[in-house]
């Protein structure tokens, strides 16, 4: 595993990347569409697992202290333009709010969308 970015509160924080990276619960990012996400913390790292590739992943810990991952190229641009403009909000109480949703491409398949949230 190489983290390739994370919030300033993940980096010195083991008990926070251990729950970003490793932990069983992460629960996937497409069973939150049609929400949103109160984001506190989020890491994107490069994982392998046994005779696979590596893949880049986004995991985002939210206020109530979920975690959600993804390794959807769309989710993790749409992330990324948001922290160009509001990464201060992260270290607020409150967190960035980030909404979850879906649509379908041409091909046929579910896509996940993040845009900022109410």
């Amino acid at each position: 595993m190489t983290i390739k970015r994370a919030s300033a509160n993940v980096e010195n924080n083991k008990r926070m990347l251990y729950k970003l990276t490793k932990s069983p619960n992460v629960k996937k990012l497409k069973d939150a569409v049609d929400s949103t996400i109160d984001v506190k913390a989020f890491c994107y790292y490069d994982d392998a697992k046994e005779g696979e590739n590596e893949k880049l992943i986004l995991t985002l810990l939210a206020t109530d202290g979920s975690v959600y991952g993804t390794n959807s190229k769309t989710a993790m641009s749409n992330f990324a333009d948001l922290l160009e403009l509001f990464i201060d909000e992260l270290d607020t109480d409150k967190g960035l709010a980030v909404a979850v949703s879906s649509s379908i491409s041409k091909n046929g398949r579910e896509f996940i969308l993040l845009e900022l949230g109410e």
